[in-house]
């Protein structure tokens, strides 16, 4: 997937080709509290010449400033600029983060008939996409992208030289998701088979088999989890360490890496969250013992970010219109 043009961001000042022109057939006056405040010309310029340190800045004063004086759509830009920022450094777990405060902010902003309420929507929409499916959450990144596509559409409808760039990056990238997806299950189909030759193996009394057969059951579960597809990463995760259990009976790197994978999915599902909670809270102590410390902070970051990893745009959708 690509980045968003600064071009599609970024507020635009729009004339009316004709008094009685409809809005709808293609230009129009856009009054827009952002083309008031001239930071907003500063950022930019920063943006385009590359100076994020110093954009950055001036955003997070602005940010502050709206925050107090409870301006919706001038804070929600600052915050999509932020989160074009953090997509460009590829901080993907901070832009889901700033995704939701975004949609949160427009959700309670009451300027909702302006082009740009509607571009930072679709933005917004667009880069939490691009954040899912860098992290690997194809489902959401689907659902996302058809959002995105659709407000594109409209947009492009109103200001075509502006939108159709961003309408065309949403059709490739959903393109792209797809394409991904196919080579998932390309890929699994070879570890189902490779699965089901170690399980003739063990259950033909072959206990050697037994250390291949649980890193091809994990490998299936990893490429479901990578697809969104939860219930089924959990079965596999599970039976993974089952067999493991066979082969130690103490817990070791193998073992904690399955069951930090196996409590990340039962965090998707909401009928298992508490259980997986309660799981990578059980395996901490012990990744801290075997000085396990990229584990350990992983196991903290999925604990930290619980909220932001389950949250589903489609529970703020109905509220944005």
């Amino acid at each position: 997937m690509k980045l968003l043009t600064l071009d599609v961001l970024l507020p635009k000042v729009y004339n009316e080709a004709a008094p009685k022109k409809s809005p709808d057939d293609g230009d129009c006056v856009e009054l827009n509290a952002l083309l008031l405040d001239e930071r907003v010309a500063r950022v930019v310029g920063l943006l385009k010449a590359g100076d994020m340190v110093a954009a950055a800045a001036i955003v997070d004063d602005m940010a502050e400033e709206m925050h107090m004086q409870s301006c919706g759509l001038r804070l929600a830009w600052t915050q999509l600029v932020r989160m074009w920022m953090l997509s460009e450094r590829g901080e993907y777990a901070d832009v889901v983060a700033e995704g939701i405060d975004t949609l949160r902010t427009l959700v309670n902003t009451d300027d909702r008939s302006s082009i740009e309420y509607l571009s930072m929507v679709a933005s917004a929409i667009y880069l939490l996409a691009l954040a899912h499916y860098s992290m690997g959450e194809n489902r959401k990144a689907e659902r996302e992208l058809d959002k995105a596509q659709k407000l594109y559409e409209r947009l492009a409808k109103k200001d075509g030289e502006r939108f159709t760039p961003a309408l065309m990056m949403a059709v490739e990238a959903s393109t792209e998701v797809y394409k991904s997806k196919l080579k998932k299950m390309n890929v699994l189909a070879h570890y189902q088979v490779a699965t089901e030759l170690y399980q003739g193996k063990v259950s033909a009394g072959v206990t050697e088999a037994i250390g291949s057969l649980v890193d091809s059951i994990t490998a299936e579960g990893d490429i479901h989890l990578k697809m969104g597809n939860y219930r089924d990463a959990v079965k596999f995760y599970t039976k993974a360490l089952r067999y493991q259990k066979r082969v130690s009976a103490s817990m070791g790197h193998k073992e904690l890496r399955i069951s930090i994978n196996l409590g990340q999915a039962l965090l998707h599902l909401a009928n298992r969250r508490a259980a997986g909670e309660q799981l990578l809270r059980s395996v901490l102590p012990l990744a801290e013992r075997m000085d396990a410390v990229a584990e350990a902070e992983e196991i903290k970051t999925l604990l930290a970010d619980q909220e932001k990893s389950t949250f589903d745009i489609m529970s703020l959708w109905k509220k944005l219109f």
